[in-house]
């Protein structure tokens, strides 16, 4: 994309002229010239009926409220599939793929059903969804060997809550979704939040795990192909499992992980600085990223701020679990100073940095506070309650109501990681993409705002977020709590804004694929192909051939066919 497209002021983008991420699809919508074929259900009443006697008539779901259920991701939908499948083992799981492969249906994989990018959207009728979520047993916790074996739809909550109990996790311990994400759908979309900032992302923790192909076969990779040993470690010969990982589910669906483990840190201490400009803050994160001293490292301008910072969330004497909650996590002082402040501070801080701090000793946590203080004082950063990060780890996994915005509006993001050294530039192009449309947000209500994540000492996570008002999906009705539900305001449906979004985010994924940024949760909508360089597209071609040579594994995932 010409430079001048990015940061030219004067030009509105028309949001018909934005190419689509998936071609011939629209926001929830049909687009000229294009009619959505459906799909003819008595024509598969022989495979449901197959599958039914497979898994049970109980997990298997072809009724209307369900297939279009299964249709839609938290931003839109495509295709509506033929139904929905909900294995409870790994040899259900194969079973029931080959049955779907010998009548030709594509199968599309499906964990906790928090994609906002297309993930598990259909490209075609004749499919259908893989949910995972009943696949959910933790099958061994290796204490001498510090790993543990876990089917793929396990919460990142329930893992965590088993190895808590024995003092253990696993290094990168969950997405702040985790009360519904599934451990298979961080694998193959990858996600980063929960210690992060020291061991990186979800997928730098697998050893190995057992990944169903589309024709049923049930392949070993990583530490499960080693013939008569212990998934201790990862890098025996070549590493296969690659391939299978951050994949969109696009090769195969991951049905058993091994993970590692690490002791549980004892010690946590938090800390909150506020700065005058984005450029300052995200000086400062890269800066305690490097340095190595944040288990956690966020920052938020003041529209992602103050999106999530209502009276009703400040009040916490109306929510006696989480001010208990916070009491056990960092004392009884920290309890009853976030219960008197909550977090109506923040709509005063423009930029607004907040850091976790953990050690096995209170000297080490000790030493790293004081360094970390040292460096976002020098920095220009203001001290401020440290809030945030205190609840967050006192009640790390919430429900998934935060998929609408606190006054009901509609809520998606998007996000690139990018290195240190650019981190500031792709800021600036973001801001600048913001103002462009400056006008147009205004019309319609839409709000944009940003979290910034520290990934390891050598990533830095850029997520727009939008807000506007319009009509809820159906999904919602599922996926919020119905007590949360009623308390927001409903709005009218506004195709148009909704086209702007799209716009802009499309827009922002090409910005991130000419910067060479890079991206998880692929699904079909970042421009993933164009990232890559010819001979290792060509290559990827060649993989997804070899283990799904009819395109029948979730079609379009990774823009691969």
């Amino acid at each position: 994309m010409p430079e001048d497209a990015i940061t030219s002021e004067t030009s509105q983008p028309d949001p018909a002229k934005i190419s689509n991420p998936v071609p011939g699809y629209d926001v929830e919508s049909t687009p000229p010239g294009h009619t959505k074929r459906g799909v003819d259900l008595a024509g598969h009443k022989g495979l449901l009926d197959q599958l039914s006697q497979i898994l049970g008539s109980d997990n298997v779901q072809a009724d209307d409220d369900s297939r279009a259920f299964f249709a839609e991701d938290t931003f839109r939908s495509f295709e509506t599939p033929i139904g929905g499948i909900s294995p409870t083992s790994v040899e259900d799981l194969s079973r029931a793929a080959a049955a779907c492969h010998d009548a030709r249906i594509a199968l599309v994989p499906r964990g906790g059903g928090m994609s906002y990018t297309d993930g598990y959207l259909h490209t075609q009728p004749d499919s259908i969804t893989v949910d995972t979520q009943k696949m959910d047993r933790i099958l061994e916790i290796n204490e001498d060997d510090m790993y543990v074996t876990v089917e793929c739809g396990c919460t990142w909550m329930a893992l965590n809550d088993a190895l808590k109990e024995k003092g253990l996790r696993t290094p990168y311990w969950g997405p702040l979704s985790g009360y519904q994400s599934r451990i298979g759908g961080a694998l193959s979309q990858n996600s980063v939040f929960f210690g992060s900032g020291f061991y990186g992302s979800a997928v730098e923790q697998v050893l190995g795990m057992d990944v169903v192909l589309v024709d049923g076969t049930v392949v070993p990779v990583g530490s499960h192909a080693t013939e008569g040993g212990l998934p201790f470690m990862k890098h025996y010969g070549p590493d296969l499992m690659g391939p299978f990982l951050a994949d969109a589910g696009a090769l195969g669906i991951k049905a058993v992980a091994t993970l590692r483990l690490i002791r549980r840190p004892q010690h946590r201490r938090h800390l909150a600085y506020a700065f005058d400009t984005y450029a300052d803050m995200a000086n400062a994160l890269s800066t305690l990223s490097r340095e190595g001293l944040a288990t956690e490292a966020m920052g938020f301008d003041k529209n992602q701020q103050s999106a999530r910072v209502t009276d009703a969330e400040s009040d916490f004497f109306k929510d006696v679990g989480t001010l208990m909650s916070v009491i056990k996590e960092s004392g009884i002082v920290d309890g009853l100073q976030i219960a008197f402040s909550g977090r109506r501070y923040l709509k005063d801080v423009f930029y607004g940095l907040h850091v976790s701090v953990e050690d096995h000793t209170k000297g080490g946590v000790k030493e790293k506070m004081k360094r970390a203080k040292n460096l976002a004082k020098s920095l220009g950063g203001r001290p401020l309650p440290a809030s945030v990060t205190k609840i967050c780890h006192a009640a790390p996994f919430l429900p998934p109501d935060s998929i609408l915005g606190p006054s009901g509006e509609r809520w998606v993001p998007l996000h690139c990681i990018v290195p240190h050294s650019k981190a500031v530039e792709a800021l600036d192009r973001v801001t600048a993409l913001y103002d462009r449309y400056a006008d147009v947000k205004e019309k319609h209500g839409i709000r944009n705002g940003f979290l910034l994540v520290t990934v390891g000492n050598y990533g830095f996570l850029i997520e727009p977020v939008w807000y506007w008002p319009d009509a809820r999906l159906k999904m919602y009705d599922t996926a919020v709590r119905s007590e949360h539900l009623e308390r927001l305001p409903e709005h009218e449906a506004d195709e148009e804004g909704r086209a702007i979004v799209r716009a802009m985010r499309d827009e922002l994924s090409q910005l991130f694929a000419d910067m060479g940024a890079v991206s998880m949760q692929l699904g079909k909508l970042y421009r993933y192909d164009q990232s890559r360089k010819p001979e290792a597209w060509k290559m990827l071609k060649k993989i997804k051939g070899a283990v799904d040579p009819n395109g029948l594994m979730n079609p379009g995932a990774l823009k691969l066919p």
